[in-house]
């Protein structure tokens, strides 16, 4: 109790053992976020990817269909002979 009572609450500082835990946890941070940038590159390439296929999977069909429509409308070169 003695220690407590002579300590000047002015001239109490963290020392070198916070400047090195303030340290430490912003190196954490910093690789931290640089992975996390990692993710978010990769989770936007996949996506870009599933797009790219649905829009694919998207005209083929559409392009399926316009010959279907094609085919079932007989074309006409010119007038109808009876």
């Amino acid at each position: 109790m003695y220690l407590a009572v002579s300590l000047d609450p002015n001239q109490v500082s963290p020392g070198l053992l916070g400047f090195i835990i303030v340290c430490i946890l912003g190196v954490c941070v910093w690789l931290l976020c640089r992975n996390m940038g990692k993710h978010l590159t990769k989770l936007e390439n996949e996506h870009q990817a599933e797009q790219a296929a649905a829009n694919a999977a998207e005209s083929l069909e559409s392009e399926q269909a316009e010959g279907q429509a094609e085919a079932a409308v007989p074309a006409q070169s010119g007038p109808a002979k009876a």
